[in-house]
């Protein structure tokens, strides 16, 4: 194993180290589409800005032009190449066409972001917090949630609004190009500026928000715990996936051991 592999396998188990293995599956996805993006930024990058490479392509007579400061590409495509850069914002290639800033990759960047995130069937790993309370699961216990009857977020082709009125949606715009939604709905006072931002920020940098089921109200009545069976909902997994529920005719009990209304709950199912 050269250096370089044993560098990446240090930082690759460092992130893992002392998680769960649903947390540790959830880091997994996270590197898989922070990798799919590189790729795609790279493949836009190498279209869109196909000048920053010309120096690839140099005859023997070009590199020695290169190295003395001087411009091999003819004068026409040397402006219609500033004007383009010009017109992005862009910082301009030096005096002999290479490139002296990472802007315009970091505009790539963003715009295979756009392009993935904008994706309503890409997986996503769960957010590390609760989106109400920014509470761990691990210091509430229980599922995630991300939908049920009253209350719940998803992302949105099409603005939707109305709804039972003490539960209503609201829309939030994502993203412009293409115009992509984030469906929220439930209480007002959850729902609050606080966590439509957080929830927003989340989806942005390619996380599914979630709420806990003290938020969600699947909790006991006696000690407030996370029941062992949140009927109705919808929850999420470190895997992207989720899967609903059934709301079935059971007492699922409390998963605090402290509490009189605790079940084993592998011993009752």
């Amino acid at each position: 194993m050269n250096k370089y592999k044993k560098e990446v396998k240090i930082k690759h188990d460092k992130a893992r180290k002392g998680l769960s293995e649903d947390e540790i599956i959830a880091v997994d996805l996270e590197d898989e589409i922070k990798l799919k993006i590189e790729e795609l930024s790279r493949s836009i990058h190498a279209e869109k800005f196909a000048e920053e490479y010309d120096f690839m392509y140099d005859s023997g007579v070009d590199a020695k032009e290169r190295k003395k400061g001087i411009n091999p590409m003819n004068q026409e495509y040397i402006d219609k190449i500033k004007q383009k850069r010009a017109d992005l914002g862009l910082t301009q290639l030096s005096e002999n066409g290479i490139s002296v800033s990472q802007d315009s990759e970091n505009l790539c960047l963003e715009e295979a972001k756009r392009q993935v995130y904008s994706d309503l069937k890409l997986k996503r790993p769960p957010e590390k917090t609760c989106v109400f309370c920014h509470k761990a699961l691990n210091e509430i216990g229980g599922k995630r949630i991300i939908a049920q009857k009253f209350r719940g977020v998803a992302l949105s082709k099409k603005k939707t609004g109305g709804g039972n009125k003490d539960y209503p949606h609201q829309s939030i715009p994502l993203f412009s190009n293409p115009n992509i939604f984030i469906d929220i709905w439930g209480e007002k006072e959850k729902w609050n500026e606080a966590s439509i931002k957080s929830a927003k920020n989340s989806y942005l940098n390619g996380k599914q928000p979630w709420f806990c089921q003290i938020c969600g109200e699947r909790k006991c009545s006696h000690c407030d715990s996370p029941i062992n069976y949140p009927m109705g909902s919808d929850i999420l997994y470190g895997n992207g996936c989720s899967s609903h529920v059934a709301i079935l005719p059971i007492d699922p009990g409390c998963n605090n051991s402290a509490c009189d209304q605790y079940k084993k709950w592998e011993d009752n199912q």
